[in-house]
This record gives structure tokens, sequence and C-alpha cells, in this order.
């Protein structure tokens, strides 16, 4: 059985630096094992962006871009590859903003490293009262892609339990995931 895990890291001018890079974690497990979830091949270790651009909760501020992007390589140099992201990560005008900064950070990334290692987004759809047809879904997915600027998600989710949506809105729910395949 594989165990998932999400890491929220929130950077704060009240806390010590980060180390400098290039810096490795303890191995937690070899970097080259990867967890089979269909076609996917993900990190045993998952790591969550809720905290990006959530500045009532977290106290986000953009000054903290370049930490949070030093965090992201240091995942991933450390074979994490798993990113946990919603389109309704981000507060006020920071709307979306875990997913602008996830997508900039793999570009960055990439460009830096000149690597095209396999990174795998999940993502969640916020079952918001306005969205009732699956094709409002779909357009969720699409904005989600304009937001990371990427071409694929591998991971799409509905986001929060049915206690939080109206019984009716199920079944586009459903039908808009399956449509975004």
């Amino acid at each position: 059985m594989a165990l998932s895990a999400s890491c929220c890291i929130v950077a704060s001018s009240n806390i010590n630096p980060l180390p400098s890079f290039p810096f490795r974690l303890p191995s937690l497990w070899p970097s080259t094992q990867k967890v089979k979830m269909g076609p996917l091949s993900v990190s045993p270790m998952g790591f969550g962006t809720w905290a990006w651009g959530n500045q009532i909760l977290w106290g986000y501020k953009e000054s903290m871009d370049d930490d949070l992007q030093q965090v992201f390589n240091m995942a991933v140099d450390n074979g994490v590859n798993l990113f946990d992201t919603a389109d309704s990560y981000g507060t006020g005008r920071f709307n979306g903003q875990s997913e602008k900064l996830l997508g900039k950070f793999i570009r960055d990334f990439r460009e830096k490293k000149g690597s095209r290692s396999k990174i795998v987004i999940a993502t969640k759809f916020a079952a918001y009262p306005w969205r009732l047809t699956p094709g409002q879904f779909v357009n969720a997915c699409r904005a989600s892609l304009d937001r990371m600027q990427i071409e694929q998600i591998g991971i799409g989710q509905l986001h929060w339990s049915t206690a939080n949506y109206a019984p009716f809105q199920e079944l586009a729910l459903w039908d808009g995931l399956v449509a975004m395949v």
C-alpha cells in the first residue's frame, strides 16, 4: 500500500533562511523509487501548494516567491515529482496564484537545470455554486492549464466533499471530470 503525504512550506522572514544549495535531504526513499498510478509514476511523497498565494491563512507575500522557487527546486532535486494544487488556492488578488507559481517554477527549473523531469500535477476543481454543467468544469480545467501554462494535468480531482455542493451538481461534476480526459 502506498502512502501519500503533502508538505506545505511557508517562507517567512521570522525563520532561519533556507539552507544553501545544492541541498540534499536525507534519503527517505530511493530517489528513483516511484509509485504507479495508472499510467503515471509518482514519488511516494507529494508536495502540497495550498499556502502559495494564501494571504489570510499563511501570510503569503510576493516577496516569498524566490524562497518558494528554491524549495520547489530542492523537492524536485530530491526526487519529488507529485505536486498538489487547486484552482481555488490563493486569496483575493492572488486567486489562482498557487497554479501560476507552480507553472512558473516548473518552467524555471527546467530552464536552469536543462531538465525534462516528469512532474505530475494533481489539481482540484472547486464545486462553486455557479459550476452547474460539465462544460463549466471543462472550462475550469482549461483555465488551470492556462494559469500553469502547461499542456496536461496528470490528476484532476473534485475539490471538497459532497457536503459542500448541491446534490443536483454531482452528476455535472462527474461528467465534467470525464469530459476533461
